[in-house]
């Protein structure tokens, strides 16, 4: 398989691959075209859906639930639907309050979830699919963040981001007419979701070589040429040519594929998305309304290739002096205090993922010490061949997107503890964790702070 490999190749795809594994997709019918919606009663009748609740907020109601609703009635399609009221500012957020909503309304006789959206709808349609072992339908409204098609959906609880398993959808449905009208920040989200890839392949293959993490070339390949062409139609985006947006949707829809194939979301996330995932739950606990997924993501994109700039310059640590001093880092008890600041209400799940994986343990830091040294060739190499921190960045701004964290409310604060401590948020080895590892994360935080923010901490 290689990066050229269109979406319809790979629809339901179930192969054994070169890397060792089986890779399938649950993901197996796309209607992407003007006038897609038209054809949902055919579907249903195609999958022998007799019974679908579909699930949408206000937003998305307006922009096409409505109407996709009118069309299941005109062919007599036993309909049921819920709407969630959407904020006045900011984004519906995928917690407990929304998921429980959608569960006190569900009819326990339908067979099919429909969601109708982007992000947040489409998350929690495909889990409450899941916990109800029906199948899964999303029509999507807009290409604004990678998580389309994948099995799994990132949602709040108790104010900290968690993936759980969910539903793929069965199909896709794509209207062009409705994506190409999508507000341009959403347009400019998807293209930071995609980009952010750059990044968390790079993370990905850097935990290969440094932890021996599981790494599928073949993988890495659809992704890399999903980006490629995602940055040609970034260009024109503003234009809002069908093309254009289609190019963008599939880029997004791949990488859902992507993660399907791997069996986790290593594919489509690492650093960029962990400080994305920071920001939100601060915004959560200060109640401050919500930001795009893949606007964040793009900022933290930005941030994370930096980094691997500085890698790619540096000289070869002293890695004697890192093994003498590494009984010196903070203990546990310091960290865990540290923890309790930064990450407040849920800090005793990143605590207790810490007890589990012990990724920052004097033995575990020793044991990649090792590698670290005996490998710097090579990870120096990989550093350098990431893209230019600039080039993202013009590119995002090209389309209106922020770049910097206080262009989204972030205040200084939240970016230096996301610097150092998001890498907590998962047990993956990741740009943030080497730089812990070289104990250079404070330096490096002096200078992203210097780079991204206006004024320091308070």
């Amino acid at each position: 398989m290689n990066r050229d490999l269109t979406i319809e190749a790979l629809l339901g795809a179930s192969f054994d691959c070169g890397c060792g594994k089986h890779h399938s997709t649950r993901f197996s019918r796309m209607i992407m075209k003007s006038g897609a919606i038209a054809e949902l009663p055919g579907l249903l009748e195609e999958l022998g859906k007799k019974r679908p609740h579909m699930v949408c907020d206000t937003h998305t109601w307006a922009v096409c639930g409505e109407k996709t609703a009118e069309i299941l009635r005109a062919a007599s399609v036993d309909l049921t639907f819920s709407v969630l009221e959407s904020p006045e500012v900011g984004d519906l957020p995928a917690d407990e309050l929304s998921f429980g909503k959608l569960c006190m309304a569900f009819p326990t006789d339908c067979d099919l979830v429909i969601s109708v959206g982007a992000g947040t709808i489409n998350d929690l349609g495909r889990y409450l699919s899941y916990i109800t072992g029906r199948d899964f339908i999303l029509v999507l409204t807009a290409p604004s963040m990678d998580g389309a098609v994948s099995g799994v959906a990132p949602l709040i609880q108790n104010n900290l981001k968690v993936t759980l398993n969910a539903h793929a959808p069965v199909a896709l449905v794509a209207d062009l007419d409705i994506m190409t009208k999508a507000p341009m920040k959403m347009l400019s989200a998807g293209v930071g979701d995609i980009l952010g890839k750059y990044n968390c392949l790079t993370d990905w293959k850097l935990s290969n070589i440094v932890n021996g993490e599981y790494f599928c070339p073949t993988i890495e390949g659809i992704m890399r040429g999903a980006i490629d062409k995602t940055m040609k139609a970034a260009e024109k985006l503003p234009e809002r040519d069908p093309q254009d947006i289609r190019t963008l949707t599939e880029g997004l829809v791949l990488s859902g594929m992507a993660m399907d194939f791997a069996g986790n979301s290593r594919p489509a996330s690492g650093a960029e998305h962990h400080i994305s995932h920071y920001f939100e739950m601060q915004f959560l606990f200060d109640g401050i309304p919500a930001v795009l997924h893949g606007t964040k993501v793009g900022i933290g994109t930005v941030m994370m290739l930096r980094l691997y700039e500085l890698l790619a310059g540096m000289e070869k640590p002293d890695f004697a002096a890192l093994r003498k001093s590494a009984a010196e880092r903070p203990p546990f008890e310091a960290w865990e205090t540290e923890m309790k600041r930064a990450y407040r209400g849920g800090a005793p799940v990143v605590i207790d993922l810490e007890k589990k994986n012990g990724k920052n343990s004097i033995e575990g830091l020793l044991k990649r010490l090792d590698v670290i040294e005996a490998r710097w060739d090579e990870i120096q190499a990989l550093a350098a061949s990431a893209p230019p921190s600039a080039r993202i960045r013009e590119v995002l701004e090209s389309l209106g997107a922020p770049v910097r964290p206080e262009q989204v409310g972030v205040c200084p604060q939240y970016v230096e503890d996301g610097i150092l401590y998001a890498k907590e948020l998962r047990a993956r080895y990741t740009i943030l964790q080497l730089f812990w590892d070289l104990d250079l994360l404070k330096p490096a935080k002096d200078i992203l702070m210097k780079e991204f923010v206006k004024d320091e901490p308070r």
